[in-house]
C-alpha cells in the first residue's frame, strides 16, 4: 500500500526516503485534496487486463504506454527535474520502488512510495519529479495522452494547464474525492 508524507528540505541524497521530524504522514484523502493526484490499486501482474485501468485509459482518454525501466543517472537527472505535462499523466508501478514527489497547494513537497501495483494519477499542471529508492530497481508503465512526452521545467506558470490546475485547486475541485470506478 502506498505511503506519503511531507518531506524534509535537504535533498543531497535524493534517494532516501527525507522524512520530515517528526515525520508527518498524510492520507490519500489529503493527498487528493492537497494536490489533486489520485491513487489506484491495480495488480500489476496483470494490468493489461485490470478493469479499473481499462475504464480510466477510456474515460480519460491515455492511450499512449511506455515502459521507464531502471533509468540511468542521465535519466534520472531529467525524472528528478521539477516539472509538470500538460496532461494528466498515469504512472503505475510493476516492478521495484520509486518516489513521485508532488508539489502540494501550499508548495510544499509531498513525497509518495511507489511499489508494485501503485497507480498515480498526477492531473496536468501539478508540479512533480520521480526518484528511485536506493536498491535502484524500478520498472513502471508510464500511460499518457499523446506520443510526444513533453515536460514542462519549472517556472512554467504562465501556461494554460498550469493556470487551470491552480484555479481547481483553489476554487475546491479537489475538495470531495472523485466517485469509485464503478468495475462491469
Amino acid at each position: 500500500m502506498v505511503r506519503a508524507w511531507y518531506m524534509d528540505e535537504e535533498i543531497l541524497f535524493p534517494k532516501n526516503e527525507h522524512h520530515r521530524i517528526p515525520p508527518k504522514f498524510i492520507t490519500l484523502e489529503e493527498l487528493y485534496q492537497t494536490s489533486g493526484v489520485e491513487y489506484f490499486q491495480i495488480d500489476s501482474e496483470s494490468y493489461e487486463r485490470d478493469g479499473t485501468l481499462k475504464q480510466l485509459i477510456e474515460e480519460r482518454g491515455n492511450n499512449v504506454q511506455q515502459i521507464v525501466e531502471n533509468p540511468d543517472e542521465e535519466q534520472l537527472k531529467k525524472h528528478f527535474t521539477e516539472h509538470f505535462h500538460s496532461d494528466d499523466e498515469f504512472r503505475l508501478a510493476l516492478e521495484g520502488c520509486g518516489y513521485f514527489d508532488i508539489r502540494d497547494k501550499y508548495d510544499e513537497w509531498i513525497r509518495i512510495e511507489v511499489l508494485p501495483g501503485d497507480l498515480l494519477v498526477i492531473p496536468a499542471g501539478c508540479y512533480h519529479r520521480f526518484m528511485l529508492d536506493n536498491r535502484d530497481v524500478y520498472k513502471g508503465l508510464r500511460i499518457l495522452k499523446d506520443t510526444v512526452y513533453q515536460a514542462h521545467a519549472r517556472p512554467s506558470d504562465g501556461m494554460n494547464c498550469r493556470k487551470e490546475y491552480i484555479r481547481k485547486l483553489y476554487n475546491g475541485a479537489f475538495d470531495e474525492p472523485r466517485e469509485k470506478i464503478a468495475l462491469a
